[in-house]
Parts: C-alpha cells; sequence; structure tokens
C-alpha cells in the first residue's frame, strides 16, 4: 500500500488526519523528519493540503458540520461550535449498487417541497410503505408520487392539488424506488 491510501485509509476509518507521531508507526519508520519529508512530497504532488499547522486530503468527499440552526425564532449564536466532518454519502446513501439521482421534471409534487430542477436520490429494493414518496412505473411511465390506497387498491397521489389522483391497475404498477432525499441548488 502507497502512502496515498495509507492515509485515505487512515482518514476513512477515523474522520481525521493521523499525527506526525501516528505517521511515524503507518509508514514503518522511526523518525518525524522521515515522515515531514514524505508529508512534504505528498503536499507538492498536490495529494495532501497544509493551512497553518492543520493537514487535510485534498479531496476526501467530507464535508464539516457545524452543529445545527435555528429555523424558527433566531437564539443565540454557540460560542462552542462543535464540528464533525461527514460524508453525504455516507448520511444518504445506504446501499451505493440501489441508489441513484434523477432531476425532477414538472410540478405535482410541489407541496411536498419537490420542485422542477431538484435532484431526487431514489433506493430501489426499498420495500414501499403506504405514504411513502415513490418512483412509479405506469403504463410505460415513470413518476414520482405519494403511494396510498383506496379499498386496498393501490393510489398514486400528487402534492399538488391541480393533478390527479392517478388509479393504476394493480398489475401493471411496478414500484422502482422509494425516495430517501430531495437535493435543491440555490446558487
Amino acid at each position: 500500500m502507497n502512502y496515498e491510501q495509507i492515509l485515505s485509509t487512515y482518514f476513512a476509518e477515523n474522520k481525521r488526519m493521523p499525527t506526525y507521531e501516528e505517521m511515524k508507526e503507518l509508514f514503518g519508520v522511526a523518525s518525524k523528519n522521515t515522515v515531514a519529508y514524505r508529508v512534504n512530497k505528498l503536499i507538492e504532488s498536490g495529494f495532501l493540503f497544509k493551512s497553518g499547522n492543520k493537514l487535510s486530503l485534498t479531496d476526501t468527499g467530507y464535508i464539516m458540520r457545524l452543529g445545527t440552526v435555528q429555523a424558527g425564532f433566531p437564539t443565540a449564536a454557540d460560542e462552542d461550535v462543535e464540528t464533525e466532518l461527514m460524508s453525504l454519502d455516507d448520511f444518504l446513501v445506504e446501499k451505493k449498487n440501489s441508489t441513484y439521482m434523477l432531476e425532477v421534471m414538472g410540478e405535482s409534487m410541489i407541496d411536498a417541497g419537490i420542485m422542477e430542477g431538484d435532484l431526487v436520490l431514489v433506493e430501489r429494493g426499498k420495500t414501499p410503505r403506504r405514504g411513502d414518496i415513490v418512483l412509479a412505473l405506469v403504463d410505460n411511465e415513470y413518476t414520482l408520487k405519494y403511494l396510498e390506497t383506496e379499498n386496498g387498491k393501490p393510489v398514486l397521489v400528487p402534492a399538488n392539488k391541480l393533478f390527479k389522483k392517478i388509479y393504476p391497475n394493480p398489475n401493471k404498477l411496478r414500484i422502482e424506488a422509494v425516495l430517501k432525499a430531495v437535493i435543491r441548488k440555490y446558487r
């Protein structure tokens, strides 16, 4: 395993960079000078980034989570902000091979907060429950709707009063996936 792989693996497991002392053990060397030399080579290659005394991988896929924010009445700012690194993949995706993203077209789900142009993350193989938002295949067309039942039969319900419920033939309805997340980019 090369130094990039060693550091990437350590970061993925610990969500932080190792100290120089820990790198001595990871790299199998006895001197901090040897570690410093190798770290400088990794910085020169663009694999590592150094800001002050902090080292970081240039592309980790992790984002800093700073805590919470009030969406109601403003509250006093917290001076002691707890930070942690988190990966959006780890947060949103349970099964990578069964999860995919689609861009939303249309306005039938706007009252559920799903707007045209949003990206939706859906997972195949998840058992749909009544009230879930699902990706359904009806008459060879895909649609995103709430899954409900009426008189024991499935009904696809929009989240916009301007659209009608869909009463598919149960034999011709296929639930492809269940909605996991909605992603909207503002700027």
